[in-house]
């Protein structure tokens, strides 16, 4: 979050993914970072066990998000926004 979000007030684009149990906590930080607003991708928890096949998978479910962040020049600072799909 702290890599992210200090990249966005650079103006550098920047996609940051967390598994679902880590939003609250990726949300808290950014509030306290001084960016509610920032843009995080969630996907499925749990991915540590999983085979590459799998993380394939996983990335191809949230990869038009990840796309989408890294190419919109729009930047919200209110507001919480989680893409998910």
């Amino acid at each position: 979050m702290h890599d992210g979000i200090a990249f966005e007030e650079r103006q550098i684009p920047t996609a940051v993914l967390a598994t679902e149990v880590f939003l609250n906590a990726a949300r808290i930080q950014a509030q306290a970072l001084g960016m509610p607003g920032f843009t995080v991708i969630s996907v499925p928890h749990p991915v540590q066990n999983l085979t590459p096949e799998e993380v394939r998978q996983r990335a191809d479910l949230v990869i038009e998000a990840v796309v989408q962040k890294l190419t919109s020049h729009a930047r919200s600072r209110e507001g919480w926004t989680v893409c998910r799909r």
